[in-house]
């Protein structure tokens, strides 16, 4: 069996370590250091997860899907497939009217502003900048991963109903780092070695400076993030249910095995070692559903390719990845399965010539051709009588001169006749 941390659909921890390349271009717009910016980021990234969690439990799937997925500010930022300044500047354009809409109202965002600024050592609206370009950054990245795995909205709704066992107090207990640890027993023992020794207040501040500066360095090499401040579900007004866990580890991938022809005696044997299935991890249960693990496979290539990373914009977009068949399910007989480089077989494009957008534009641009050529023929046909009626007047014209100059003529050689005829007499 192939084996996958249940962390990888888990919205926090995804982007958290999705992000973390977003630092110094979030630092620069901001105007903070980048000690303060990572700080403010994983504080922001606790309120709008905590924000998109109460959006989705007091509407539903499909309103998070229609009205916040296909925002304009998500199609523009989709746009661009790597992270550089025309992608903040489109973000900071957007940023205000999509931390409202996730938060519901301004005054929420300028109250966890405030609450973040206050812990940072910094100004309000410089976290302001920070929290709501941020805002921006997560719906995009959650737009993908949710097409990237085509997930419906039902999908969606469970998705985000198992949100709240990876924010829980004993997930960051059960699976807090060694470091962590080695540093909380560092501070206790300079804490007690101060208060034993008697140490004067400057050599005091120094030692919690000390300790502050390793604590800072510790979460920011730590692969989990921080622990998740309960503060953001009281500003969110989210109230997490009751999770219950799903059944036994074993029993749901028992489970999970005779839905797909496969039994747990031969996967235990090792004949079937190409399935994926969750690991077994502290304070968390998931279940071993087909659409779930295909949204974590495709959670850890996105990670894998770093999309956030600061670069030049690529000469072509990345594809969506594809998950291999073999390892989500397979055939519903006891033989090993033969499609692990089987792609998804997503829904095939609509041709162009079916496409009824493309009929009509070729309707249009049909019609108006036919009106200008019908046009530019009257145009034609109007000229060339006019032409056609000038030459006939012309002709007119030049038959009356001949007339009146052979009247003239006549007229002349009468008199020169009377002339002769007097002259003779």
């Amino acid at each position: 069996m192939t084996t996958i941390s249940p962390t990888r659909v888990s919205m926090y921890d995804f982007l958290y370590q999705d992000t973390k390349p977003m630092v110094s271009l979030l630092a620069d717009a901001a105007k903070l250091s980048l000690t303060q910016a990572r700080l403010a980021m994983d504080a922001s990234l606790q309120a709008i997860i905590s924000a998109l969690l109460a959006y989705q439990q007091h509407n539903d799937g499909q309103a998070v899907s229609k009205k916040l997925f296909t925002r304009t500010a998500v199609k523009e930022l989709r746009r661009y497939n790597s992270m550089n300044f025309s992608t903040i500047n489109a973000t900071l354009y957007y940023r205000q009217e999509v931390a409202d809409a996730i938060f519901h109202e301004n005054a929420r965002v300028i109250k966890a502003s405030d609450y973040i600024a206050a812990q940072i050592d910094a100004t309000s609206p410089q976290v302001q900048i920070l929290l709501t370009s941020l805002c921006v950054i997560v719906l995009r990245e959650l737009a993908i991963l949710a097409e990237y795995s085509q997930l419906d909205n039902e999908e969606l709704d469970k998705w985000f109903a198992l949100q709240p066992q990876f924010l829980s107090v004993e997930r960051f207990v059960a699976n807090k780092p060694t470091s962590a640890k080695l540093a909380e027993s560092n501070e206790n023992e300079a804490t007690t070695t101060s208060t034993e020794s008697g140490l004067q207040p400057d050599l005091k501040t120094e030692v919690k400076n000390t300790t502050e500066r390793t604590l800072l360095s510790t979460a920011q090499l730590a692969d989990t993030p921080p622990a998740f401040d309960p503060y953001w579900h009281e500003l969110t007004t989210f109230k997490p249910e009751n999770h219950e866990p799903v059944q036994d580890m074993q029993l749901a991938t028992g489970n999970y095995l005779k839905v797909i022809g496969r039994s747990p005696a031969n996967a235990q044997q090792g004949k079937h070692n190409d399935l994926l299935v969750f690991a077994e991890m502290s304070a968390i249960s998931l279940p071993h559903q087909r659409w779930l693990l295909q949204l974590a496979k495709i959670s850890e290539i996105y990670l894998q390719r770093n999309r956030l990373r600061i670069t030049s914009e690529p000469a072509s977009a990345p594809k969506p990845p594809l998950v291999s068949l073999g390892l989500i399910g397979g055939n519903n007989d006891n033989t090993p399965t033969t499609t692990s480089e089987k792609p998804i077989e997503y829904d095939a494009p609509i041709p162009l010539w079916k496409n009824p957008v493309i009929l009509i534009i070729i309707a249009v641009i049909g019609v108006l051709g036919g009106l200008a050529a019908l046009k530019y023929q009257s145009q034609k046909s109007d000229g060339i009588k006019l032409a056609t009626e000038e030459v006939i007047e012309q002709d007119l014209i030049k038959e009356r001169q001949q007339q009146d100059v052979a009247i003239v003529m006549m007229e002349d050689d009468e008199d020169g006749a009377k002339e002769t005829k007097e002259a003779a007499q």
